[in-house]
């Protein structure tokens, strides 16, 4: 009888370390040279007022924020945190609406599309009044809906220029009230003690 000869096949080894180097540079290069369209989310900037005083018990919430921003030139900009929830109110997902209560002068965004220098990357909706408070109860349906909570709810936050007239957030007091938001949180910057 003849003997089986046991024939084994020499075995292949694959150096990975090549490979892997390839593919953290790629991603590298990719994070670095990306352009994020979050980016296009950025907030209106105002020139917040100053306060003394400051509630640490106050914490704003991460998730769930409709932020509603006063000019200068007597301008209320709508945002939320939620690209979905924008998409769906406002028709895209990086858009912002815009409610002038004076009806009397335009808006310098919509003459002009700059909030101060700056100009407004993101679409823009112009509402009037009747148009505003209901954004403002379709935003927080709209919350209700996505997350199935009947009781979820915006933590809202008002970033108001502090060369704002008096009038502009009277009447966005007013539109707040009659949304049934009857909570918010004014936003400020801390005034520093001097120490001598």
């Amino acid at each position: 009888m003849k003997k089986v000869r046991d024939i084994r096949k020499p075995d292949i080894k694959i150096d990975m370390t090549p490979l892997v180097d390839v593919i953290m540079l790629l991603l590298t290069f990719f994070m670095l040279t990306a352009t994020f369209k979050a980016a296009e989310s950025e907030a209106i900037e105002v020139a917040l007022p100053q306060s003394v005083y400051s509630d640490p018990d106050n914490k704003m919430k991460e998730t769930d924020v409709l932020t509603l921003s006063l000019t200068k030139a007597g301008d209320v900009f709508v945002d939320v945190d939620n690209y979905k929830i924008r998409e769906k109110i406002f028709g895209e997902p990086f858009a912002i609406g815009l409610f002038r209560p004076d009806t009397l002068s335009p808006s310098p965004v919509a003459t002009t599309g700059k909030v101060g220098d700056k100009d407004v990357k993101r679409k823009v909706v112009l509402m009037n009044k009747a148009q505003f408070e209901k954004t403002l109860v379709d935003l927080k349906n709209t919350l209700r809906s996505l997350s199935n909570n009947k009781n979820a709810n915006f933590q809202v936050v008002i970033k108001g220029d502090k060369d704002t007239e008096y009038g502009v957030f009277e009447d966005l007091m007013a539109s707040l009230h009659e949304s049934d938001n009857k909570m918010f949180s004014l936003v400020t910057t801390i005034k520093a003690d001097k120490k001598e």
